[in-house]
């Protein structure tokens, strides 16, 4: 059986999310600001303002500039989203099947992390393929880092600009960095910085489609789709069915053959191509 260590990265979804994504051949990348988690990508902004802030306690004429500069950030960056896809390394984690599969009646599909690292190689600008941060430590390395930056522009700059452009310039790595408690997720993402109105971007096999919207629990959400039509074959290498699911291998097998999944493969089977297999986890 294959394993973790031929890097592999895990989608947990619906039942419904995975048909979406195999007849499709595309993922959804939506905007993080409306996740589930309210402090995505606000987390560790958070730490940075509050250490500068504890830095400018003294000087209130410095702390209203900075506080006004960076209020004016946000209004100018309120414009462009940062959209993820989100993946993990586990492959059968009761957590994810609870949190991301419906409750273990879900599908874990396994994506080539290859490939998936080879995109920002290719694209360079506003995307990134990153193992999220959980660890303390490491945070409060980036975190002084930030702040360093951020002290010296207000030396050359002044200290509004600085408030007004740090935001900006550090966007797209906010994205990266979560509470020490979704630990347990060992999360990797795939992280698009971009305006809601783009036209279609080409990276090498696969593409990223023009941002649309959909409808969710009352709100509008913006997403982008990463097509890997071209790569279908390649980049789907495991399917994992949820503890509590009544789907058959069968059935998935056959899903995967009508989508044209094994046209390129001589001889499929279940053991073969892309891997099929249920879940072990003992929940009901």
């Amino acid at each position: 059986m294959k394993n973790e260590k031929e890097e592999i990265v895990y989608h947990y979804c619906t039942l419904e999310g995975f048909l979406s994504i195999i007849q499709n051949s595309s993922i959804w990348m939506s905007d993080i600001s409306k996740s589930n988690d309210c402090l995505e990508s606000i987390y560790i902004r958070n730490k940075i303002k509050n250490r500068i802030r504890c830095e400018l306690e003294g000087d209130s004429e410095n702390l209203h500039a900075w506080q006004t500069g960076d209020r004016i950030s946000g209004e100018l960056d309120d414009s462009m989203l940062t959209y993820v896809a989100c993946f993990s390394e586990k492959m059968d984690c009761l957590s994810q099947w609870r949190g991301y599969a419906d409750d273990g009646k879900g599908i874990s599909i396994g994506f080539c992390k290859r490939m998936l690292e080879s995109l920002p190689k290719i694209m360079h600008h506003n995307l990134s393929f990153s193992k999220v941060i959980y660890d303390e430590k490491q945070q409060e390395k980036y975190v002084n880092k930030v702040v360093e930056e951020i002290f010296r522009n207000m030396e050359f700059k002044g200290i509004g600009l600085a408030g007004i452009e740090w935001n900006s310039n550090h966007k797209d790595e906010f994205a990266k960095y979560k509470n020490p408690s979704f630990e347990e997720e060992r999360e990797w993402r795939l992280i698009l910085n971009s305006y809601p109105k783009w036209k279609k971007i080409k990276v090498g096999d696969m593409s990223f489609t023009e941002p649309t919207f959909r409808v969710s629990n009352g709100r509008l959400i913006s997403y982008v789709e990463l097509s890997f039509a071209n790569a279908k074959s390649n980049f789907v290498k495991e399917i994992w069915i949820g503890p509590k699911s009544k789907v058959e291998m069968q059935d998935i097998k056959h899903a995967l053959k009508g989508d044209g999944y094994y046209d390129e493969v001589d001889h499929y089977d279940e053991k073969g191509s892309i891997l099929i297999t249920r879940s072990s986890s003992s929940y009901r």
